[in-house]
């Protein structure tokens, strides 16, 4: 097999050194295939294929989502960006462990076990799902069990359940993308843990917040302090890849915060500057990397900064007229508009808008899929839960109040009816037809690494 090994290597090296590389091109693997065959042997073309495939998954997975205007690009297709917000990957507040596992009581932290984000992927996969949204597998700051438990000070151990995430991701062929910092004085830390790592007492509960708090943004001790934390994070290398995480595709890019704002709520007052410096230097450690707007929502001041790839907006309630007039301003300023977190339920954040309801909201993004300019990529709705493996008999809940459980039998109809429409959404983004019936996902109970399926062709 040495003919097809060295043939599949070279297609697999073009594929990452050319972005565009498309993926027919991995026709000329049948050949290399049918050379070390002997001759006369039985080999149709529907057994070749079933060699091509993990070929061209694998090349699929070297190589990077890029965006080519107003489009998300994989091997010069056009590329969807469906999927969920999965916020707990790489340290959760959900769930208590077992005795002598790391578990910081204030915040109740500990890191998931391998198990549960195994079962999370293979639920994703099922759903159709193409891309991950995790804050905490890039915000990890402030408590004991965190990536940087204090200023300069690195945990290694915290990244074990990182890189088991972005490694399972893409085994199952998901792509990631992260925030690197946070709005909000969550367990998971953020702009105010910064903050008070320079001096500025801030709890993040006043409102309006006080002045001191866009030090965060102008101060240039406080930027350089982030800028160590994010170049700690985008060169660490895994151990289940090889690769650091400016160099791994499955990371298509980061998110300069998550839902980042001012003084007040929602007002938008992120710096242009701040804002080019955090995008400039994410790119300069990944060139392959987008960078993706963090502000709550879209802000056309930052229109100006050439180096944000995707704008981004969260739907609390949805509301298909806001979704239309964000994708309008994205598509002037010729980038691409994502989604990035969507209340599924419909039950909360108060009385959808302009009769926006999931099926229309979902429509509204379907629509502009065969357009010459798309613009918006796709949507992740908030946010996904599995079991508390190794217990398959409990799923892990969240009480905000948007928590899916794909599986659990304890759904009503009305909301398993809603998971079946974001699958078949999911699914009809790739122009592929499914029905409402919602498959089995294996809750991986005894999971024990590298016997339990991790690797999808999907």
């Amino acid at each position: 097999m040495a003919a097809f090994t060295l043939a599949t290597l070279a297609f697999i090296a073009l594929a990452r050194a050319s972005p565009a590389w498309g993926s027919s091109q991995t026709k000329p693997l049948s050949s290399a295939i049918s050379s070390v065959f002997p001759p006369g042997e039985p080999l149709t073309s529907e057994i070749l294929a079933t060699f091509l495939q993990p070929s061209e998954a694998d090349i699929a997975r070297s190589s990077y989502v890029y965006r080519d205007g107003t489009s998300l690009r994989l091997l010069g297709d056009h590329w969807t960006a469906s999927g969920a917000n999965v916020y707990w990957l790489g340290l959760d507040e959900n769930v208590v462990p077992p005795a002598g596992q790391p578990f910081y009581a204030p915040f109740n932290a500990s890191y998931p076990s391998k198990g549960r984000t195994v079962e999370i992927m293979a639920t994703l996969v099922t759903m159709g799902a193409k891309l991950i949204r995790s804050q905490t597998l890039g915000v990890s700051v402030g408590n004991p069990l965190s990536l940087m438990p204090a200023l300069g000070v690195y945990n290694q151990q915290a990244f074990e359940s990182i890189d088991w995430a972005v490694w399972q991701a893409r085994q199952h062929g998901l792509r990631i993308i992260a925030p690197l910092t946070d709005d909000y004085n969550y367990y998971h830390g953020g702009k105010f843990s910064f903050l008070r790592f320079a001096g500025f007492n801030i709890t993040g509960s006043e409102s309006p917040l006080p002045p001191e708090t866009m030090e965060f943004y102008t101060n240039t001790s406080i930027i350089n302090d982030f800028k160590s934390y994010i170049q700690h994070l985008l060169t660490h290398v895994n151990p289940y890849t090889g690769l650091t995480y400016a160099q791994d595709p499955t990371i298509i890019g980061y998110e300069t915060g998550n839902e980042l704002s001012g003084l007040e709520f929602g007002d938008k007052d992120v710096p242009v500057e701040w804002t080019r410096e955090i995008c400039q230097f994410i790119k300069k450690l990944g060139p392959h990397k987008l960078c993706i707007d963090g502000t709550y929502g879209v802000n056309t001041t930052h229109f100006a900064v050439s180096e944000v790839d995707i704008f981004s907006d969260h739907f609390y309630p949805l509301n298909t007229t806001l979704l239309n007039s964000d994708i309008a301003e994205v598509e002037s300023a010729n980038r691409v508009y994502l989604a990035g977190e969507i209340d599924w339920t419909g039950l909360n954040g108060g009385k959808t808008l302009q009769g926006s309801s999931l099926a229309d909201f979902y429509g509204t993004i379907l629509s502009r899929q065969n357009m010459t300019r798309p613009v918006v990529a796709g949507s992740l709705f908030w946010s996904l839960f599995g079991h508390d493996v190794p217990n398959c008999e409990i799923y892990v809940d969240h009480a905000d109040g948007y928590t899916m459980q794909y599986g659990n039998p304890t759904n009503t109809d009305t909301v398993d009816s809603k998971i079946s429409l974001v699958r078949e959404h999911y699914f009809a983004m790739q122009n592929i037809t499914v029905d409402s019936y919602l498959p089995a996902v294996a809750c991986p109970h005894n999971f024990i690494p590298g016997y339990d399926a991790e690797y999808t062709y999907y």
